[in-house]
Formats: structure tokens, sequence, C-alpha cells
């Protein structure tokens, strides 16, 4: 049993000016996620370099690193890029569809994929997806994309697990304006977490068939102890309460609904996080993401995001379309405590 406090893995907003100034003082970078550019995905530093086609808003531009202080290699196997060390791997495989594959048969060979080099590597627990891919919401052949694209991951799923739904991870869905089918992926090698449901939500993985032949393949959160530190990461979380989205079209009370839905999965993971927390906020996260649909609603939404963050630092605002038509926006996050708490 590891001994040491090193940090097997941490994310930060690093302002992307002041990038390579960070990577010279903490020479411990894992991965960093580049928002708003549509360059290639690259092994050529020393740590991984993620693209995902979503512009991002605000004064300056923000990069999502991931850092850890265990030794660790930057390496691609077969369609994914990744970087490990000894407890975690963050990873990213993209597709470009074409006539003959579409988003159904990619998201299935794209999964596929992750859960087969999972095997191969080692690191069986899948904790953290976020899924990409363009026009989410428009259809192919009379079929939604998102529905298309949930199938394929079903199956994926399926072909793999008789009982998926322990198997699972916290997962975002976000339509783009361009660009290929993104995944991108953390899993740990020791199984010391565990997937969690919101007690307002139906499981995503429990939808009835209105939503699409095969449900959501995902949990509203995954709990990681990685050691020194203890992480949940939040799934991408909207204005839906049991399986229905509420308020539709109607952008205020849609961030109030998401607001309740965050405080309730945060209240009921907190002593995970901490065994004498009496309560986790949204403003103690460690970095909050924010998609909205229209560039318009970003300054309202903004202002009661800032209010509701109260001074947490890490905070960034991307522009995607959300999985259903007529929700505005979805937020997720990462929150974390230490093991001494």
């Amino acid at each position: 049993m590891r001994a040491n406090k090193s940090k097997a893995l941490a994310v930060t907003l690093v302002p992307e000016r002041d990038l390579k100034k960070f990577s010279l003082d903490n020479n411990n970078i894992l991965a960093a996620v580049f928002y708003g550019k549509n360059t290639s995905i690259s092994l050529s530093q020393d740590y991984l370099r993620v693209p995902v086609s979503l512009p991002q808003v605000g004064e300056q531009s923000f990069v999502e690193v991931w850092t850890s202080d265990l030794p660790s290699e930057v390496n691609k196997f077969e369609n994914i890029f990744y970087a490990a060390n000894s407890d975690v791997v963050f990873g990213s495989i993209n597709f470009h569809e074409t006539t003959k594959d579409g988003l159904h048969k990619l998201a299935f060979r794209a999964y596929k994929e992750i859960l087969g080099f999972l095997d191969r590597m080692q690191f069986p627990f899948l904790a953290r997806c976020w899924n990409y891919f363009p026009d989410i919401n428009q259809k192919n052949n009379g079929i939604e994309r998102y529905k298309l694209f949930c199938s394929g991951r079903h199956e994926a799923f399926a072909e793999k697990y008789q009982s998926l739904h322990r198997y699972l991870p916290a997962a975002t869905a976000v339509g783009s304006k361009s660009g290929p089918l993104t995944i991108n992926f953390i899993a740990a090698r020791t199984n010391r977490g565990e997937h969690i449901e919101n007690p307002r939500q139906v499981s995503a993985y429990q939808y009835p068939v209105e939503y699409g032949e095969c449900s959501p393949s995902f949990a509203r959160a995954t709990y990681m102890d990685l050691g020194e530190s203890k992480y949940l990461y939040v799934a991408g979380t909207a204005s839906i309460i049991g399986h229905k989205s509420c308020h539709k079209d109607n952008l205020l009370p849609q961030l109030q609904e998401t607001h309740q839905n965050l405080d309730s999965l945060l209240n009921h993971s907190r002593c995970l996080l901490s065994r004498s927390a009496e309560k986790v906020e949204i403003k103690d996260a460690s970095v909050i993401k924010t998609y909205v649909r229209n560039v318009e609603s970003l300054p309202l939404v903004k202002k009661l995001m800032e209010e509701k963050l109260a001074g947490a630092q890490s905070r960034l605002y991307l522009v995607g379309d959300i999985c259903r038509s007529e929700l505005l926006l979805e937020v997720e996050g990462v929150w974390s405590a230490n093991n001494s708490d």
C-alpha cells in the first residue's frame, strides 16, 4: 500500500498566456485541455495536449490543466492518446464521421476501444468521461444524434458488463458546431471510488423509452479516493427533476433548478469528501464549468454564477449545445478534500 503523500491527480485552470511559466514552475503536468482550439491532439511535449472545439467566453483564455506529483508517461495506443502514472490515466480519443461511419457506430467503437484499453493498461475503474460532438440536437434519418450517441455508448458497455449500471462513470455530453467526436476520460488503477446518483433525479440509465431505446449511460457523480486527496467528479447537471426537463426555454429558473440539483448532489455526497463536513457548497469547487447554449445569455448566467461561487477562483464558461434541445445550460465540476479532513 502506497504510504507517501503524492497527489496522483489534481486539476486547475491556468490562463493560457501563463501556461509556459506554469509548466516550468510545475514540472508535473499530466494533461492540458484547450477549449476553442481546432488543432490536433498532441504528444509533442512532456504532457498530453487535448483540443476541444467549444469556444470559451471571458476576458482571458484558460487551459484546464491536470497535474500529478507522480512520474508519468505520455503515449498512444491504437486511437487513444494518453498520459498515465502509477495510479491514474487521462486519455482522449476522437473520430471524424463519414458517410460509412456514422455517430452511432463511432460511439460504439470509441467506447469499446476505451474499455479494452483500460483492461490492457490495468486501469479498470472508469471515473469520468467528457463527450463532445457536432449537432447534438439534430436528427440523422429521423433519430436525434444524442440518442444515436447514447445507443452506441450503451452497446459498448452492455457488451462488456452484465450489470452495466455499476460501471457507468460521471459524464458530460455537449454539442459542438464542428469537429470530431471527442471523448476524454479518467480512470484509476484501484477501485477506491463510488458512482453516485442524485436523490432529486431518476438515474439516467433508468430513463423511460421516450429518451431513446438505450438510456444515457452515465452516473450523476463519481467519488474517487486517490491517496492524499479525495475527489467528487460531478457530471453535467441541468434543470431536470425526476427525468423531466423543467422550465423549458426559460434561462433564470433553469439555472436556479440546476443549482438546486448541485446542492442536492453535494449534500448527498458530503460524508464521502469529509466525515466532519456539515455541508459542501457549490463555491467549494476546485474547478467548475458552465456550458451555455446561447452566447447572448452569458452576461446573466455569469452574474448569477459569480454570486453563487462567491469568490471561488477556477471557473470556466463554454458555449455549446445541451443534450436536450429545451435546456439552455448545464454545470459540471470537481470538488476535493484532503484525506486528513
